[in-house]
């Protein structure tokens, strides 16, 4: 398995929320500079979820990104 894959597994692991409650997501760009891909761990929380939404900056070694829940879900 990718290593991205295992860390965004491993994010839901560690929100420790149901799963209606958050959406965890990789999302790939490239890199404009180096022409590479580089990955970003993307978590939302929807909105009437009211448990511990705290996420990490970083995890492992892959950075983390809150974004806002899809309007229309």
């Amino acid at each position: 398995m990718t290593d991205y894959v295992a860390a965004a597994q491993s994010l839901v692991a560690s929100l420790k929320a149901p799963p209606q409650a958050h959406s965890v997501y990789i999302r790939t760009d490239v890199d404009k500079k180096s022409k590479k891909f580089k990955r970003t761990l993307c978590v939302s929380w929807h909105p009437s979820y009211k448990g511990n939404t705290k996420v990490p900056a970083q995890f492992m070694g892959f950075p983390v990104e809150l974004v806002d829940w899809p309007k229309d879900l």
